[in-house]
């Protein structure tokens, strides 16, 4: 599968921008307007998280993942902390989904985590600044389409690194007793 790239980054956040301008709208009719903001929140989450799992390449963990984030978005609701702790969290959340599966190590993943942080700064000025909740989601998402440009994204989850040469080497060692037994038994006969 090819890899995200920013144009998908950008249309992710202009879809994000868009969805969540409607259940920011929608959510407080029949929510209190913290708890709405809570769900826009998590739903948000869920939505990017379920991008990031559906374009790594990594196939395993994905229902770990999931049911991860179901259990750490479900424990913030219940505990009713402030809705900044609500958006930490699901920050936390989208870097370490990255981090797992999109980061070859821990320099690339700590320079996504500046991301992040850079991300919610962006969010926090632009909501500041405007007011509008679909601006602060639209910077928001429009920084995290830039983890693609961190250094050592496109070389994750390299085989080669898992290869242990002393298991190679005890392979073919095993294999060449093999074939010579073979041979052995073959002119025997």
């Amino acid at each position: 599968m090819k890899a995200p790239g920013i144009l998908e980054g950008i249309t992710l956040a202009i879809g994000a921008s868009v969805a969540g301008g409607v259940l920011a709208a929608l959510l407080p009719i029949v929510l209190s307007e913290l708890t709405s903001a809570r769900i826009l929140i998590s739903i948000l989450g869920l939505g990017y998280l379920i991008y990031l799992l559906k374009r790594s390449n990594e196939r395993t963990g994905r229902v770990v993942m999931i049911a991860f984030w179901l259990v750490a978005s479900l424990t913030c609701m219940l505990l009713e902390p402030s809705l900044l702790s609500t958006l930490l969290v699901q920050a936390a959340l989208i870097w370490i989904v990255r981090s797992l599966y999109f980061q070859a190590s821990v320099l690339p993943a700590l320079l996504d985590l500046g991301l992040v942080a850079l991300g919610l700064l962006a969010s926090a000025w632009a909501i500041l600044q405007t007011g509008s909740v679909i601006t602060a989601i639209w910077c928001f998402f429009l920084t995290q389409s830039l983890f693609v440009l961190i250094p050592g994204f496109a070389s994750t989850h390299n085989n080669a690194r898992y290869f242990n040469p002393v298991e190679v080497d005890r392979f073919q060692s095993a294999h060449r007793v093999a074939l010579d037994a073979v041979r052995k038994l073959s002119t025997i006969n």
